[in-house]
């Protein structure tokens, strides 16, 4: 019921739809013959002009997900004992259609799994990455698109346990310890994106796993300018990025998902 209400509850969170949302209650607003709602109208629809311009001209995505990536740097023990990638955004649908695995930013993962793989040759290996989509593909699953291009990229297939019913990142933790029964003394490097790292090492420790970030996939350098980059569609993106993060950090925590609301 959780994953479901999230998926809801997100549609009305996304920075794109507050916008839009916003938008069309100021222009509602605005057509009314009352003075003060037309007022209200105007206000919001300059409101969101405003956010838009920002948008428009300055990093206010690298900003809001800068913080994220820079809460955890890659932080290997000297003896690890397991390896865990969180899946992504394998594209099951498109994968489906096309004949050939699809990932967008997840291939990032991937990249950093199999050099991590090479680096520790003795360690176990774990992907966990079920569906997070409310109409999962009936003919391809995560797993077939992870395990697809895990063997075009090298990563031993053979050695890899892959758990596939997880929906979200609380799932990965507690069924992949299931899966792989991780005792605390041993140390395992979790792969993921930087700015998924926080609430993915809260959620990871709250399950009992001893883990280490090895994160990968980032969007920005960590540092914060003023200069104008003229980039909406990329700052929007960023921003829905680090919202979703931010979002899922505070509900993780106040479900007690996590083991801090920061964790570090």
């Amino acid at each position: 019921m959780s994953f479901v209400l999230s998926k809801v509850l997100w549609i009305f969170l996304a920075p794109a739809n507050v916008l839009l949302f916003l938008l069309g209650a100021g222009l509602a607003l605005e057509s009314t013959s009352r003075t003060s709602l037309k007022k209200t109208g105007r206000f919001l629809c300059f409101f969101v002009l405003f956010c838009f311009a920002m948008l428009a001209i300055f990093p206010v995505g690298n900003w809001a997900l800068a913080p994220l990536e820079n809460r955890f740097a890659f932080n290997h023990p000297k003896q690890v004992d397991g390896i865990l990638i969180l899946g992504g955004d394998e594209n099951t649908n498109v994968s489906d259609s096309r004949g050939q695995p699809v990932a967008l930013d997840a291939m990032r993962r991937f990249v950093w799994f199999k050099t991590m793989t090479a680096q520790y040759p003795n360690a176990r290996l774990v992907y966990s990455g079920g569906s997070g989509l409310l109409r999962p593909n009936e003919h391809l699953t995560e797993v077939d698109v992870a395990r697809d291009i895990m063997t075009r990229i090298g990563v031993p297939t053979n050695r890899v346990l892959f758990e596939k019913t997880s929906r979200n990142t609380r799932e990965n933790a507690l069924f992949s310890a299931d899966l792989a029964h991780p005792k605390k003394s041993e140390n395992w490097l979790l792969v993921t994106s930087a700015f998924h790292m926080p609430r993915a090492m809260g959620c990871f420790r709250q399950a009992g796993w001893n883990v280490y970030a090895a994160p990968t996939g980032y969007f920005t350098t960590g540092k914060y300018s003023l200069l104008p980059v003229f980039r909406f569609e990329e700052q929007l993106r960023f921003l829905t990025l680090a919202a979703h993060e931010y979002v899922g950090l505070v509900s993780y925590r106040l479900m007690g998902r996590t083991n801090a609301l920061w964790p570090r």
